[in-house]
């Protein structure tokens, strides 16, 4: 009995948060809230522990999902420029993520933060 409850505790905690999406914007706007809040988590259990390892590892996971799935939506087609930018930035974010997995010091992921911050704000700002 206590293994059903903690496997349905573990997959309600471990998925995104049902979202009733009106538009493409709102999702995307979503997958930078869920991302920024997961790298975040991440750097502030970058040194394992204990009681930081899951926080740290489960982090982790997510943001390179979330990077992959923006990676992914990306429309080369559209405007090149523009989508091999946010390509670039979405991978040095995903670098900068698995280095600092491997060496537990926080580096380059605090730049890649700022970076998606500010993709994130301009695409709130448009309409």
């Amino acid at each position: 009995m206590k293994n059903t409850l903690a496997a349905l505790q573990y997959k309600k905690t471990d998925r995104l948060e049902s979202y009733n999406p009106k538009d493409a914007k709102s999702i995307l706007l979503k997958c930078f809230d869920e991302l920024l809040s997961s790298i975040k988590i991440f750097q502030e259990n970058i040194i394992p522990t204990n009681e930081t390892f899951r926080k740290k590892s489960t982090s982790f996971s997510r943001a390179l999902t979330i990077i992959y799935t923006l990676q992914s939506s990306i429309d080369f087609e559209k405007d090149l420029s523009l989508a091999k930018s946010l390509f670039q930035i979405y991978e040095y974010a995903r670098v900068a993520l698995i280095e600092e997995f491997k060496t537990c010091k926080l580096a380059k992921s605090e730049v890649a933060y700022s970076a998606l911050i500010e993709i994130r704000d301009t695409w709130k700002q448009l309409k």
